[in-house]
């Protein structure tokens, strides 16, 4: 009975506790909250000390990015030196597998042959708005931290499905692999194979009919790809194609689930090779990763799967080592000649996470850390109230940062 009763009490205490405490504030976060600047390729300020601190205990350093930032890149960029003397010597992306080892391949400037690439396979939609044949390298930010991470001799390598917008590039790079003997045999087959692929595009963007299904039914693309199958560079280039467009498949046909756990268990199945490619100790060696936020988020991700963020954390408790997951928010932007905060816009994501935005700066980048607020909630006494957006949030990632005002990234192609 005794146990029972303390048991209520205990319970009467937390739940008054819960509705006493007011909701998480930025007085909250000071103790946690730390300020830095980037400023050409380097850390500054108060700030860096906890970053370089942080990222020398980790195993995994994981950059969930907001995609298409220029302020992101130019963190990326600024941390690759400090991670290299760290004995950091891998980088993984959100690209496709063979985009990866092309990257990879990439040598001197890499700034301009990128620009080159892009400008090669460059597609236009009825607004007049490029569409790239792969993604998250569309601005010289991205280019510059690529850039530093082969100065460095580090290796890397993709670990998602091939992108949209590549087929036209990839049936490109299976010819170019052919003997010029083969070129001139099947010079007629690619021509056409390119001139299909281009209208296939172009009834996508009129939503006349999705590219993936029109590929699907496509006698010449099949044709194609069972005759590059003869050049054995082209095997892997094959097998990711026909990945990809069954993930899109999966979404066209409105799969939400499938397409989404399917493309999750490729990521991983592509990192094990890539790791693996690389002879890679999973004990001891160490990775960086650049990917969309919900991709690198612990547990159980929004798009209610576990994800690689995940699977990168059990690896390193597993032997003994610690990952840090990196989940990046933004407050201030420009548009324009205007300055938008997020801190006032109507917006539910916004709403939902204003505590954390408040300690944002315009001039000023922010980090704070997540992981003394899971005791000050979850545990008993509770120290303030989250709603479901934010209690996910401080599950998901170690360390939140805000960049100062975001501004668009210098275009490169």
């Amino acid at each position: 009975m005794k146990r029972i009763i303390n048991f209520i009490v205990v319970t009467i205490l937390v739940t008054t506790n819960i509705v006493a405490q007011d909701s998480l504030t930025a007085q909250h976060l000071k103790p946690f909250t730390h300020t830095f600047d980037v400023t050409n390729g380097k850390l500054s300020g108060e700030g860096k000390a906890f970053l370089e601190a942080e990222m020398a205990k980790a195993q995994y350093t994981m950059i969930g990015e907001y995609h298409g930032s220029k302020r992101i890149s130019e963190f990326t960029n600024a941390i690759i030196p400090l991670l290299h003397n760290l004995n950091y010597k891998a980088m993984a992306f959100e690209v496709g597998p063979v985009t990866g080892e092309q990257l990879n391949n990439l040598n001197g400037n890499v700034e301009d042959k990128i620009k080159q690439w892009h400008q090669k396979y460059i597609m236009r939609d009825a607004d007049g708005d490029a569409i790239l044949a792969f993604p998250f390298f569309d601005y010289k930010e991205d280019a510059q931290f690529l850039q530093r991470v082969k100065d460095n001799s580090w290796s890397v390598f993709g670990i998602d499905q091939e992108y949209y917008d590549s087929y036209i590039m990839l049936a490109d790079m299976m010819y170019n692999n052919l003997s010029n003997v083969l070129k001139k045999q099947h010079k007629e087959l690619y021509t056409k194979t390119i001139a299909e692929l281009r209208t296939f595009y172009k009834n996508d963007q009129n939503d006349k009919q999705n590219l993936h299904v029109a590929l699907s039914n496509s006698e010449v693309f099949q044709k194609y790809l069972k005759t590059m199958e003869s050049q054995p560079n082209n095997i892997e280039i094959i097998e990711a194609l026909k990945h990809s467009s069954a993930i899109y498949l999966l979404y066209n046909n409105r799969k939400w689930y499938e397409n989404n756990a399917t493309r999750i268990s490729y990521m991983k199945s592509l990192l094990r090779k890539g790791l693996e490619r690389l002879d890679f100790d999973l004990a001891k060696d160490k990775l960086l990763i650049k990917m969309g936020g919900y991709h690198l988020s612990k547990g159980f991700s929004p798009l209610s799967l576990y994800e690689v963020g995940n699977t990168l954390n059990e690896l390193a408790e597993y032997h003994g080592n610690t990952a840090l997951n990196i989940g990046f928010m933004q407050r201030y932007y420009k548009d324009g000649d205007e300055i938008v905060d997020n801190f006032l816009s109507k917006n539910r994501y916004y709403k939902s996470r204003k505590a954390l935005l408040e300690v944002g700066q315009k001039d000023q980048w922010v980090v704070i850390d997540l992981r003394p607020l899971i005791k000050r909630y979850f545990y008993y006494p509770q120290k303030f109230k989250l709603n479901k957006n934010l209690e996910e949030l401080v599950q998901r990632y170690d360390l939140l940062v805000i960049p100062k005002i975001e501004v668009k990234g210098i275009i490169n192609y």
